[in-house]
């Protein structure tokens, strides 16, 4: 199984964080997930002191890392983007990494620059397919997702549809 780095936004590791083990099975599918700055300090602000406090109470260690960068590149649509997806994009862009996003306007800014990305619903099934989880933990983490409100109805209806195949 390949093992590689990938960029992330802010809401699919928002998204995660409600899975049981989430940070578990990505790490068998990733060596490492790169943040911007600005999606280190979305992820903890108001809930921690700090990213180390964040870090520590999922227990991740090093696979999600803060990467520091500065860039002037703007895109077509970009200043409808949050900080942190615009950062998120930009880090993926300049890396030339693949990128997790959700929201439906990063999407389609990751798209017209040519990124490959997904998000936690895909990576789900990614992970079923590449045997990192089974088919009752994908079955579970979908529910969760669906429960949460981080996926529609519709999309969770396909996806288990698509395991049953």
């Amino acid at each position: 199984m390949a093992r590689n780095i990938i960029v992330s936004d802010t809401g699919l590791l928002i998204s995660l964080e409600k899975l049981s083990d989430g940070y578990s099975w990505m790490q068998q599918l990733y060596s490492q997930i790169l943040i911007p700055g600005a999606v280190s300090q979305e992820l903890y602000h108001g809930m921690f002191s700090d990213w180390e406090a964040y870090r520590n109470y999922y227990n991740f260690g090093a696979f999600v890392s803060v990467v520091d960068f500065t860039t002037t590149e703007t895109f077509p649509g970009y200043e409808l983007l949050d900080i942190g997806e615009r950062q998120a994009i930009q880090l993926a862009w300049k890396q030339q990494l693949p990128l997790l996003i959700e929201e439906e306007r990063g999407r389609q800014v990751a798209k017209a620059l040519g990124l490959t990305f997904s998000g936690l619903a895909g990576q789900i099934f990614k992970a079923y397919r590449e045997h990192v989880i089974s088919s009752t933990v994908a079955r579970t983490s979908l529910a969760e997702l669906l429960k949460t409100g981080r996926i529609g109805k519709r999309l969770y209806a396909g996806l288990l549809a698509a395991l049953d195949q």
